[in-house]
């Protein structure tokens, strides 16, 4: 039927969507579940035959997940262990190789799998799942907790030139004498405006919902100097425009004579992206 065609071609493009990486375990999925057709989808479908294509998904899942599980089963009795590298989660990590490393001592394999957004948890990636419980049983629960640690350290030392992005370094202050990154949103606020006055005729908001607001993004290094200063401006009142040299320049001293703490990653100084925020009344 060109509904059922139509709706495995919704189901792939979302799951494709969401995670387009290309893996061995990727690839071995059933070429009826991933169509690369581009069949025109219905603009509307019946609720009877969207029930019926979750339940002949589902069916799909509960029997790959079964199948995995015994292949995971079979291969652990053979002494196999393998840990998998997810893409698609949250997580992030730069140090996979290092990780790989330190699993190969322990004669653990290596292999990488999705996750999608469209598919139940628990029916996904099966056979990492049993490998993940395996590992945990005759290693550990936190055994690949802190080989990652390791890694990531490792990772940090072999690259003491690389600037980090600033979601990858830890959660720490970077403005001077805050106890907590969270203070900065304040402080960093409350400081700026401390020196800095509004022109006589400057224009407020009328409406709370429309904020005029510039912003701040440099390179800070981690030994504490700055470069590549970019400052943007937006002013919903167009008016205000013309003082737009004058707090572009008084956000760019206030960004130079701060003396900024240096992020750190796992503990360790680096080079980071940084960035502040400024509203105005």
């Amino acid at each position: 039927m060109l509904f059922n065609t139509s709706i495995k071609v919704l189901s792939s493009l979302i799951i494709l969507t969401c995670f387009s990486i290309n893996n061995k375990r990727f690839e071995s999925r059933s070429e009826s579940l991933f169509q690369k057709r581009t069949d025109t989808i219905p603009d509307s479908v019946s609720q009877k035959e969207m029930a019926d294509f979750l339940k002949e998904e589902r069916k799909y899942w509960d029997s790959t997940c079964t199948s995995e599980t015994a292949k995971a089963e079979a291969d652990i009795k053979k002494n196999k262990l393998v840990f998998f590298h997810y893409f698609g989660m949250v997580d992030h990590y730069n140090s996979n190789a290092e990780m790989d490393s330190l699993l190969k001592k322990y004669n653990i394999e290596i292999d990488s799998a999705l996750t999608y957004c469209t598919v139940p948890e628990h029916l996904q990636n099966c056979y990492g799942q049993v490998m993940d419980r395996e590992i945990k049983k005759r290693f550990g629960d936190k055994f690949t907790d802190s080989l990652r640690r390791v890694a990531e350290i490792q990772f940090v030392k072999k690259n003491p030139n690389r600037i980090y992005r600033f979601e990858e370094c830890d959660f720490t202050s970077r403005y001077p004498g805050d106890k907590d990154y969270n203070d900065f949103s304040k402080t960093g606020k409350r400081d700026f405006w401390r020196d800095v006055k509004y022109p006589s005729d400057f224009e407020f908001r009328k409406d709370k919902d429309l904020y005029s607001y510039m912003s701040a993004d440099f390179i800070l290094y981690k030994t504490g100097k700055i470069s590549d200063v970019k400052i943007n401006i937006s002013f919903k009142n167009k008016k205000n425009y013309k003082y737009s040299s004058y707090f572009i320049n008084k956000l760019r001293k206030f960004v130079q004579d701060t003396k900024w703490v240096p992020a750190k990653s796992m503990g360790i100084p680096v080079n980071s992206e940084m960035g502040m925020t400024i509203h105005f009344k």
